[in-house]
């Protein structure tokens, strides 16, 4: 198997950020280093349209005297361009006013978790482009059988990171993901279907029922009926629980909430933790070493990414909260998560589980998110790619587009069902996270005006 020679080793990493932190004059520095080979395949129009590749190695230069810090990133390796690198970071600390939220990084060795989030076939360019060559074959080969058009984008990306400080601190990490998404329509263009799947073995993609769904659902899609809006039992997607996932635990921001800024404050300086918020079924929580999205060890300060529950049996179980807030509240710091997994009783695979549901609105996607109210969480986005009118575990026709306004905590509190969880990513948030998310019936989902996008 070939060995991707793009991008720096774990040994190269830890001389790199060794040579950098020797060129520091600061009182203290960090640097981080990413080293990324990132490949990708588009198609459209039934055919391939473009293919291409990007190498970088890039370090992240933070130098801080005092309560002042600077911080400079360059991918000029050599050393004078380091020593420039380092030198400008501490010319912009010493412009810089004081900022009295600056604290000193972390000293004491942490037990990082292991590392999983490697494949080593996944890593191999060849193999990797033969295979996102595949999967668009499939695609359009699949889609002209069916007389619809295909477009779609994947995307693999092999990286090593490394994370170092002058106080004698080094972590290392290595990655690989790939990510696919398809879009299906037919040819007077009034019909879509869509899926999307990601992974970090690009052989567990499950690209095939990708493909598939897109196709199905853009052929049940064609002559969507209207409905008023309104407030109607929903069947969430995984994907589109994902993007509610995110948009709910990215709000878990300790000081936010004990300064009475968030959805989770409480009168008199209190907070929800411990408050049960969703439904009981629901645990939603992180886990670097996940067997289906594993991730990163270590956060962007050096501080490990161990598992830890946000929500458990519908309770709020923690916050994120950055160092200096914890020093500040003498709690402990929480870094934010790195992956997101969501377990709500399911048993069933999300295609199985569709059969069992009497009736509901089953959305495929949600698009083009915005805050509303941060005081309760309130969202707003539209439907996209196929809306549609379930019945006794059947698609029975499509539904024309909604903007809906929702609230992601009203969405997993309202929970009844829940599919077992698959390897997903969302459509509208950060599509780096590994997502680990099941298909969700809820009993109430806001749909509040018509959208005549397709």
């Amino acid at each position: 198997m070939a060995v991707n020679k793009d991008i720096f080793t774990a040994s190269e990493l830890d001389a790199l950020s060794k040579k950098v932190v020797g060129f520091s004059k600061a009182e203290w520095c960090e640097v981080r280093i990413h080293s990324n080979h990132s490949a990708n395949l588009r198609y459209a129009a039934n055919t391939v349209t473009t293919s291409g590749s990007a190498v970088n190695t890039t370090v992240t230069i933070r130098s801080v005297n005092g309560k002042r810090q600077g911080r400079v990133t360059t991918n000029d390796l050599s050393d004078d361009g380091l020593r420039r690198a380092v030198a400008r970071a501490e010319e912009i600390a010493s412009l810089s006013p004081e900022n009295e939220e600056i604290v000193a990084p972390i000293s004491e060795k942490p037990k990082y978790p292991r590392s999983s989030q490697y494949d080593d076939a996944s890593a191999d360019p060849g193999y990797a482009a033969e295979e996102r060559a595949k999967i668009a074959e499939k695609a359009i080969i699949a889609a002209r059988g069916r007389e619809l058009i295909a477009a779609g984008f994947l995307e693999t990306t092999v990286g090593r990171s490394a994370y170092r400080n002058s106080k004698g601190i080094f972590v290392s990490d290595q990655k690989t993901r790939t990510t696919f998404s398809t879009t299906m329509r037919n040819e007077k263009g009034t019909s879509s279907g869509w899926n999307k799947r990601a992974s970090h073995a690009i052989a567990r993609l499950e690209a095939n029922p990708a493909i598939n769904r897109a196709i199905d659902k853009c052929v049940a899609w064609d002559d969507a009926k209207e409905y008023d809006p309104g407030i109607y039992k929903a069947i969430l997607e995984p994907s589109a629980t994902a993007d509610m996932m995110q948009q709910l635990i990215w709000s878990l921001d300790a000081r936010d909430a004990e300064e009475g800024r968030s959805a989770f404050s409480r009168l008199g300086g209190g907070t929800a933790l411990g408050e049960k918020m969703l439904a009981d079924k629901v645990h939603i929580y992180s886990d670097p070493n996940h067997p289906f999205v594993p991730t990163s060890i270590y956060a962007d300060d050096g501080q490990p990414t161990g598992q830890v529950d946000w929500f458990k049996n519908g309770t709020l179980m923690n916050f994120t909260r950055n160092r200096y807030w914890a020093q500040k509240t003498g709690k402990p710091a929480q870094p934010g998560p790195p992956n997101l997994i969501c377990e709500a009783g399911g048993a069933m695979l999300p295609e199985d589980f569709l059969t069992t549901i009497k009736e509901g609105f089953l959305i495929t996607s949600l698009w083009y998110i915005r805050d509303v109210d941060n005081q309760t969480l309130l969202k707003t986005g539209l439907t996209r790619d196929g809306l549609f009118y379930v019945e006794n575990g059947q698609i029975k026709h499509g539904v024309l587009n909604f903007r809906w306004n929702e609230s992601p905590i009203a969405v997993f509190k309202n929970v009844i069902e829940a599919s077992k969880p698959v390897a997903t990513a969302p459509r509208d948030g950060d599509d780096s996270m590994p997502v680990f998310a099941p298909m969700v019936v809820v009993s109430g989902f806001n749909f509040s005006t018509l959208s005549d996008a397709v």
